[in-house]
Formats: structure tokens, sequence, C-alpha cells
């Protein structure tokens, strides 16, 4: 029979999967360049901190021991996959080796643009909302911050934060498809 403590620590892992999978898993891409792994990556990382949750201790968020953990993940799994690949560059594979290398840094670079060119945009269409919009906004989803804390924090009632970030939502959708560039958000969100 489960304890309090145990139902109490499932919820928060479950909370914590549910907040932060798709971010990390959009981070571990960025270094494997493979969903499959990067999926591996961010499940191991959840099982790992599941099995070490009382040995555990957190110099800082948990966010940030989360990210650091895929990072590391990341690094070692790449280290280990062209560590145990033998590299003879004969004239039969160098062209190979080279054109798969080609591919995945130009794919990245691709990726990489796109994201910046996409990320300006935002910026750009942020910086035009109200103060207080641009604020509750920011606080939410640059800070990660509930609705309920964002109120707090403001001295302002759930609806009014609510409300707030819907016309920032609704008014960054519409910028986005001004701009033609809806399709390029749906696409990289479809990579992740």
């Amino acid at each position: 029979m489960s304890s309090e403590k145990d139902i109490y620590e499932i919820a928060a892992l479950g909370t914590l999967f549910k907040r932060f999978y798709k971010p990390l898993r959009t981070y571990a891409f960025r270094f494997v360049n493979d969903t499959d792994l990067a999926e591996d990556i961010v499940q191991d990382t959840f099982f790992e901190l599941w099995q070490r949750r009382d040995s555990i201790e957190f110099e800082g968020a948990v966010k940030s021991y989360l990210f650091k953990s895929v990072y590391n993940r990341s690094i070692n799994v790449m280290h280990k996959k062209y560590q145990n690949k033998e590299y003879s560059l004969d004239d039969s594979n160098e062209s190979d080796i080279l054109e798969q290398y080609m591919s995945a840094n130009i794919l990245n670079s691709e990726q990489s643009l796109l994201l910046k060119e996409l990320e300006a945009e935002i910026n750009l269409f942020i910086d035009t909302l109200s103060p207080q919009c641009k604020k509750i906004f920011l606080l939410s989803r640059s800070y990660g911050l509930k609705n309920r804390e964002i109120a707090e924090q403001l001295e302002i009632s759930i609806k009014a934060v609510e409300k707030q970030i819907s016309k920032a939502l609704s008014g960054l959708k519409e910028h986005l498809i001004e701009e033609g560039l809806i399709s390029l958000l749906i696409l990289l969100s479809g990579i992740s």
C-alpha cells in the first residue's frame, strides 16, 4: 500500500513530466538530431530523477537540474555514438561520411536560422504589447510562472492574467499569420 509520501512524490513527478517533457525533448533533439533518441534521453532523465529522488539535493530549481541532466546525457550519447564508429577514410566511404556530416549540420543550421527568425519576430510582437500585458506574457512564457503565481505577484485576479495571456497569444498568432511565419511555427513545433 502506498504511503502518503509516495502518492505526493508520484504526483510531483507527473507534474514535472507534463510541464517539462516537450521542452526537454526539443532541447535534447538539438544535440542528437534524432527524435526517438531525444525521447529516450528525456525518459531516462525522469527515470533517474525518480530512482534518486531521496538522494538528490537540488542546488537551484528543478528545471535547471532537468535541463543540465538532459544536456549531459545528450553529450554522452553523442560521444559514445561517434566513439564507437570506426572511420577509415578510404575513397568509398569518405564522401558518405562528409555528406552525412554536412547534411546534419545544414539541417541544424537551417533550423537554427529559422528559430532565430521566428524568435526575432515574436520578440518584435511582444514589444508592441501594453506594459502590463507584456509583463504577464513574459512571466508566463519566459519564466514559466503559473497564472495563480502571476496574479499573486502582480496583485491582480487570475481572470485578468488569463485575459491578458489570451489577448497576447491571439495577437501573436495574427501577427505570425500576417508575416507568413505561422506555418514555420507549426513545422518547428512538429519537429520536436
